[in-house]
This record gives C-alpha cells, structure tokens and sequence, in this order.
C-alpha cells in the first residue's frame, strides 16, 4: 500500500508540473483574438475594421424605422420598437 501512495504522489507532481507547463505556453501563445480571460473575441471587439459599416447602416434602419413606422395607423403603441424587432427576426432567419 506504500508503493501504491508514493507511487500516487509521484504523478500528482507530474501532473502539477505539465499543468503549469501547458499553462505557460498557452499564456505565450495567446493570440490578439482572445480578451485578458481567455475568452474568444467576438463581433466588432475581434474585427473593429467593420464598425464603421455597421454604424452607417444601424444609423440608417433606425432613421427609416422611425421615420416612416410612426406614418403606420395601427393600434400598435410602440411602432418603431416592433418594427425594429421584426427586422432583427427577418435578418436572423436570413443569416
């Protein structure tokens, strides 16, 4: 039973050692894609070359929506928040 509990504590240390060796290799290869926890980057936060794109066409749907979706008679009270909502449904079945 001895040999089995050094033999136990032998690769308990082993392991504790390729852990932090995994670790430090993967601290020296992140990539500018991943945030300080490790996290994948995602949407403009990985790409930030398309903000620009997106604010153009955010500022322009927001312009038309409220312009034209206030012209509607409906009995609907938030017009502009349903038109919105059904865009973002339309684009999400499109993508």
């Amino acid at each position: 039973m001895a040999d089995l509990t050094a033999r136990a504590e032998i690769i308990r240390k082993q392991a504790e050692k390729a852990v932090a060796r995994h670790t430090k290799q993967a601290d020296e290869t992140a990539t500018p894609y991943t945030s300080t926890e490790g996290k994948p980057l995602m949407g403009l936060q990985r790409y930030p070359e398309f903000k620009p794109l997106v604010d153009e066409i955010v500022r322009a749907v927001l312009t038309k929506i409220n312009a034209d979706a206030r012209k509607i008679e409906s009995e609907m009270p938030y017009k502009a928040q349903f038109t919105l909502e059904e865009v973002i449904r339309e684009l999400e079945t499109r993508v």
